[in-house]
């Protein structure tokens, strides 16, 4: 199947709601288990925009992987290698055959180009407007 750039659906709020609600009810689950809740990651247009840049052409979307990382929000900045577990969306360009544009993702090559996808964006409930 090849990817086309349509993949997706664009929803209406009822369905966001319908989708994140039964997440937030987990919020008491998560921090029973001793770990950071993650309610919502942003990312700026501006780091997608050198994602697709230096793939040009080839880059028609984006997949986005759940990861795990230690992180203390005790203080204002946060923390990373210490402290609780939390949460993270890694966001890698992929191309029309559906093949991340960054070799490594998958199989945990070490030595991967560097700033070849995206991650630690400002969190909810910790850094979110109204």
């Amino acid at each position: 199947m090849k990817f086309t750039g349509d993949e997706g659906e664009l929803v209406t709020l009822s369905k966001v709601q319908e989708l994140t609600v039964p997440h937030k009810k987990r919020e008491k689950e998560f921090v029973g288990r001793q770990e950071n809740f993650v309610e919502a990651e942003f990312f700026g247009i501006n780091k997608f925009k050198k994602l697709m840049d230096a793939h040009g052409d080839k880059c028609v979307g984006f997949r986005v992987y759940y990861g795990n990382r230690q992180e203390d929000h005790s203080a204002d900045e946060i923390v990373f290698g210490k402290g609780k577990n939390t949460s993270r969306l890694i966001i890698v360009p992929v191309d029309a055959d559906g093949n991340d544009l960054v070799k490594g993702i998958r199989s945990g090559l070490k030595d991967a180009p560097q700033q070849q996808a995206l991650t630690g964006g400002p969190i909810c409930p910790r850094q979110c407007g109204q």
